[in-house]
């Protein structure tokens, strides 16, 4: 099982800008922006809600 990161950052507006830029953007540099608006958007899909994590088991 994965544990979830402790992360600074919001995948969701990650997404959003790299959306921008790729509107910015032409040909492959478009593209690739694309592709990381999609990452982006796929790992805010597999966050997990903070209510919803699993409680660490003391080591």
């Amino acid at each position: 099982m994965f544990r979830p990161m402790d992360v600074e950052y919001d995948p969701e507006q990650e997404a959003f800008a790299a959306m921008k830029l790729a509107a910015q953007a032409d040909g492959d540099e478009r593209q690739r922006w694309i592709n990381a608006a999609l990452a982006w958007i796929e790992l805010t899909r597999l966050r997990v809600p903070l209510g919803r994590r699993p409680r660490e088991e003391a080591a």
